[in-house]
């Protein structure tokens, strides 16, 4: 585990997971839903693409999960330190909420149900995280 607390903050707004097929030719939606100062995801694999996005910015004719809230773990994260994701997303499994978890070259955004995020920030605080 890092041996220092993690700094949080809170996205504003709510997100959206979006889902087409791998053959989906997505490059006009991501006009729409790249805005400034939004967090937005795009990824790729042999399966799928997934849009993460805020919600009033959810692609037409996609397969939607949401809502989420967002919380940025900002950085740069040393690549070579351990523990930074484990020490946010066990005391989250310990009261049952689900994470999905973003990483970038500089950080990490840790999503959760919107529903469950005043839990999920509790149990963070209670781990020793910070939120701001």
């Amino acid at each position: 585990m890092p041996t220092s607390p993690v700094t949080l903050q809170r996205l504003p707004g709510e997100y959206v997971v979006a889902r087409f097929p791998v053959s989906s030719d997505v490059r006009s939606l991501l006009v729409d839903v790249i805005g400034e100062g939004s967090f937005v995801s795009i990824t790729r694999t042999p399966q799928e693409i997934s849009i993460v996005c805020p919600a009033d910015s959810a692609p037409p004719d996609a397969e939607i999960d949401g809502p989420w809230a967002a919380l940025y773990v900002g950085g740069p994260i040393p690549f070579g330190l351990t523990g930074v994701v484990t020490s946010l997303v066990s005391p989250l499994s310990a009261i049952g909420c689900p994470v999905f978890v973003v990483s970038t070259y500089d950080g990490d955004v840790l999503m959760v149900p919107r529903g469950d995020a005043d839990r999920a920030e509790d149990a963070l605080t209670n781990a020793g995280h910070l939120l701001i």
